[in-house]
């Protein structure tokens, strides 16, 4: 067996991004990461991994002060998810077992606004693995309020709105079990999570993948991680796998939770998106970046550069792409002569969606 420093001899990966992989990927390693002995079965894991080891956000040391901005989202109906009158919450905790407890709770209501956001003192020690993801420790809380003294403000801010969260099971037993801990009844909190919606059982029922952690779920649509583990930024990371998740089964004509083909529905709903992709084409025409566009309209990055593509082949536009992506993707795409082979030699350097805009301004022909 290979310890990771003579297996990092071949990919030459960032060492805290290596570091972040293996955190993310609830990896036990030394503190010394490079002396972690992987087996046959990490190693390829590993070489399976490449791409997402080479683009895996460094978390920074968590700041105190809350900096989270709302995005631009268009209003979503949810027709098909059937999910209205929600609030997305999510909690950070000071590990995963029955007595821990919560230290930050944020809500965000489904345009991305922060309806509540705190992070709490805790009685208990954080534990080592919650101090490694989220940067917080005892010393840092010591100051922040108590749970039970936001108790009020939290049930204001979701108030009869029925909570979304990824993995929802978990906050409502860590809920209870603060709650307890300060003297709060449990009936308070159950009617609170009445009705609680899992986001990760709604993926479940619509789209068969091999993880649906939200991290991979959010990989699979394309959705930018913000680089950040806090409750607020997990809270909108769902709300747009969501969205991305509705908008996916709009284009697959999918209508309702019955699945069925309904031609009526199926007919307004393409209107819809032919209106979507319009105003997608004229903020693009207007230099609004990709991944701002992605944003407000709940589209992947790739579906956005395929609207791209398609309208570019009925007239073509000034395409705006950033020098130095383009010079690389132009190095590393030499010789090769499909789609395939250029993503495929880029793939570990830069998104997919870039590479295809960059092709389309070199004159690539996507018929």
């Amino acid at each position: 067996m290979k310890t990771l420093r003579e297996i990092n001899q071949e990919y030459h990966f960032e060492k805290e991004r290596l570091r972040q992989w293996l955190i993310n990927k609830e990896i036990d390693a030394p503190e010394e990461i490079y002396d972690l002995v992987c087996d046959q079965v990490l190693e390829d894991y590993i070489k399976e991994e490449q791409y997402v080891i080479r683009h895996t956000p460094i978390r920074k040391k968590y700041q105190l002060v809350d900096e989270y901005e709302a995005p631009e989202l268009i209003p979503m109906p949810f027709t098909i998810l059937n999910i209205h009158d929600c609030v997305i919450l999510d909690t950070e905790t000071t590990g995963l077992y029955k007595d821990d407890e919560i230290v930050e709770l944020s809500v965000l209501d489904m345009l991305g606004h922060e309806l509540y956001h705190s992070l709490f003192k805790p009685e208990k020690k954080m534990g080592k693995a919650a101090i490694r993801v989220t940067g917080l420790d005892h010393e840092q809380l010591a100051h922040e309020p108590l749970f039970k003294d936001e108790w009020r403000k939290i049930k204001k801010a979701i108030g009869k709105k029925r909570i979304i969260g990824h993995n929802v099971a978990f906050d409502y037993r860590i809920t209870v079990s603060t709650a307890l801990r300060y003297g709060i009844e449990e009936s308070e909190v159950k009617r609170l999570f009445y009705n609680m919606i899992d986001s990760k059982e709604i993926a479940k029922k619509y789209i068969k993948t091999s993880s649906y952690k939200l991290e991979d779920l959010c990989r699979l649509f394309h959705i930018t991680d913000p680089q950040k583990h806090r409750a607020t930024y997990d809270c909108l990371m769902t709300l747009q796998m969501l969205r991305a998740l509705e908008n996916h089964l709009i284009n697959r004509g999918i209508t309702k939770e019955s699945l069925v083909y309904d031609p009526l529905v199926i007919k307004k709903e393409k209107e819809i998106m032919n209106n979507r992709n319009k105003a997608i084409i004229y903020s693009y025409k207007a230099e609004k970046s990709i991944t701002d566009i992605s944003l407000f309209f709940g589209v992947s990055c790739d579906e956005i550069v395929d609207i791209i593509i398609e309208e570019y082949k009925k007239e073509e536009f000034v395409l705006h792409v950033d020098k130095e992506i383009e010079e690389k993707v132009i190095f590393l795409t030499r010789g090769k002569q499909t789609l395939e082979e250029c993503l495929q030699a880029t793939g570990k350097y830069v998104p997919s969606y870039l590479v295809k805009l960059v092709l389309l301004k070199r004159g690539f022909d996507y018929e």
